[in-house]
């Protein structure tokens, strides 16, 4: 009598266990409320075995694989023959590409800086950098009666800003270079850094702190604190700042609005990146 040998390629299950799924009462939508499941667990992981998939998904073996099956039809996951290795697939990047092409920070970041402007009741913008100078992208205003205002558009010195220092500090030494031109920078009032000494000893501070302070550096009055947003290169994109009058921005408050500036920044950073 000659035994059946049966042979299967690791990481897939016996043929016996592929096509039943005992229990299961969901339809179309629960089938894919469960492969979004499988293919968050192949993004936080460099390789996983069926079992371990199933394991981590908390879902029949068998469930599993039928579903990871019709993910890799589609390219959307990966299947290693030799380790048994389940992996994300070209195809899903493919998609997850279509959002870099479409992401645009102010939109992203609209409702994060209205309920930091709420929650502090002071001006908070999103800024970004376009050769010298900060550009103000999106912006929700205090309803102070004395505030902090830049319209959409405005255009401030990167050397001379909370938002511009915040996204020097992020830089590299090399790409602050190019983006700060000459060595004699523009004076605004007693307190802008017009040398590219005091502006780096200060760039270094901030880098350490997490976030800058604009100490009245453009506009007498007026102080500002700023965080950078990255992206996923982690290379600084943009700043969140709060900005308001002196008399409102005290030294021992500006601790405090360094801080949620820096939670809202970071915030930013993993909706626009994912980091």
């Amino acid at each position: 009598m000659t035994e059946a040998v049966t042979t299967r390629r690791r990481g897939r299950p016996s043929s016996s266990g592929a096509s039943s799924e005992p229990g299961t009462g969901g339809g179309e939508v629960q089938s894919l409320d469960r492969a979004i499941a499988l293919l968050e667990v192949l993004a936080a992981a460099d390789g996983v075995t069926l079992s371990e998939v199933a394991r981590r998904a908390e879902l029949p073996t068998s469930t599993v694989h039928r579903l990871l099956t019709t993910l890799e039809r589609r390219g959307l996951v990966g299947h290693d023959a030799e380790t048994g290795y389940w992996l994300v697939g070209l195809g899903l990047f493919r998609i997850g590409s279509a959002y870099l092409r479409n992401r645009r920070l102010p939109e992203i970041g609209r409702a994060m800086i209205r309920e930091l402007s709420l929650s502090v009741n002071e001006t908070v913008n999103i800024s970004m950098i376009d050769g010298p100078e900060l550009v103000c992208v999106a912006q929700v205003e205090s309803h102070a009666a004395v505030r902090a205002f830049f319209r959409i558009g405005a255009r401030l010195p990167i050397h001379a800003s909370g938002g511009g220092k915040a996204i020097l500090a992020a830089m590299s030494p090399e790409a602050r270079r190019d983006w700060l031109g000459e060595d004699q920078l523009a004076r605004y009032t007693d307190h802008t850094h017009v040398s590219r000494r005091a502006l780096n000893a200060d760039l270094a501070v901030i880098a350490e702190r997490g976030h800058s302070i604009d100490d009245e550096e453009h506009t007498l009055g007026m102080r500002c604190v700023a965080a950078a947003v990255f992206d996923e290169w982690k290379e600084p994109i943009g700043a969140v700042s709060i900005s308001a009058p002196v008399v409102r921005m005290p030294p021992e408050r500006i601790t405090e609005l360094g801080q949620r500036v820096i939670e809202v920044a970071r915030r930013l950073t993993t909706r626009y990146s994912g980091l």
